[in-house]
């Protein structure tokens, strides 16, 4: 008995002795230091994830591709950085996701031939020849500056200097791809080039079917509803406002508080609360418009949906705001074009 009271005791000490101490109460967290930079940078990653607040488990707040040139405001602790986007989103991302660049390298940037991947996905590579070393992913939409052609290949220059190469059909010249873009009419455009410029509209936004919601994305690699407008009208030559509650100030507005007749393909339509005697309007969700009472649009995934009660893929919503943004281009209504946009080019 008594050298099992001799063990126990024993046992006991020695836990006193290996545990932890209890931890003081913390001392108050000091304000991170942030640097001003008031700088510019270009997006250097394939997407670039911009957070509400400097931490990986914040809220995303958008996304911006390669190539974007950016604006920095300042670094929390050297690590995250604040950026603002051409249309003026201000959010957060880490130090690797962008490269500062002076106002004279963006304008060598901006001067210099530049390719816009032109396919869903693909890779930056380390040689010119089929099984090569991956450098970077790329998506839909990414800008790089082109230093030459390699047989069936195009050398490229990242944002972040890297030399690489990329199948030479998965992209094509920036400032040719900008003159093609049928979409961007002007505004006295006769109804053919109009009914064209639609047609582009839809033709591309078909092309993200299927692709998964993610809150706050803007890539083919997953959408929000709004990220979706945003993405199909920058693919086609316009830069749009980044969330539902500004694109619909936007653009020409049209009248659907009688029903859908005065919409047209490619229009914008909006969601939301109607308001009331105690709540003011919201606009909370927004889609292309495909004509014949129909919508594509990013809820759960892309994907077509009917405005008319009864069709079996009807969507129990009612529109409350609409916008047209074909022909309303560089004339103050919030919607500009890349080629007169003064982002990717010198003015």
């Amino acid at each position: 008995m008594k050298r099992l009271l001799v063990f126990a005791l024993c046992t006991l000490l020695a836990f006193a002795c290996t545990a932890p101490e209890k931890k003081q109460n913390p001392q108050p967290q000091q304000e991170p230091e942030r640097v001003d930079e008031n700088g510019l940078a270009l997006a250097s990653l394939s997407v670039i994830n911009m957070r509400e607040d400097p931490d990986y488990a914040a809220e995303l707040g958008t996304q911006a591709l390669m190539g974007t040139p950016v604006k920095v405001h300042y670094h929390d602790n050297g690590y995250w950085v604040n950026i603002e986007t051409p249309d003026g989103y201000k959010a957060w991302v880490n130090e690797l996701a962008i490269v500062p660049i002076d106002q004279a390298g963006l304008d060598a940037w901006k001067a210099a031939g530049k390719a816009i991947v032109t396919s869903y996905y693909s890779f930056f590579l380390d040689a010119p020849r089929p099984g090569a070393g991956h450098v970077s992913d790329a998506v839909w939409g990414d800008i790089v500056e082109v230093l030459g052609k390699h047989g069936n290949y195009t050398k490229v220059k990242l944002p972040a200097g890297t030399v690489c190469f990329i199948p030479s059909a998965d992209v094509t010249d920036l400032r040719k791809w900008v003159d093609s873009r049928d979409a961007v009419i002007p505004a006295d455009a006769g109804q053919m080039q109009i009914d064209r410029a639609r047609a582009r509209i839809l033709e591309t936004a078909k092309k993200f079917l299927g692709v998964p919601y993610l809150w706050a994305g803007t890539s083919i690699k997953g959408v929000d509803c709004s990220g979706f407008s945003k993405s199909v009208y920058f693919l086609n030559g316009y830069m749009l406002l980044r969330n539902a509650s500004q694109q619909y100030k936007t653009g020409e507005p049209v009248d659907v508080s009688q029903g859908l007749d005065n919409l047209q393909p490619a229009d914008l339509v909006f969601f939301g609360r109607e308001a009331t005697e105690d709540k003011p309007e919201r606009i909370s969700h927004v889609a292309i418009y495909l004509g014949d009472g129909k919508i594509i649009h990013s809820s759960q995934l892309v994907r077509i949906n009917s405005l008319i009660e009864g069709q079996p893929d009807y969507y129990a919503r009612k529109p409350i705001r609409a916008c047209r943004i074909i022909g309303n281009q560089d004339c103050g209504k919030g919607v500009v074009s890349i080629a007169n946009s003064g982002v990717y080019f010198n003015k």
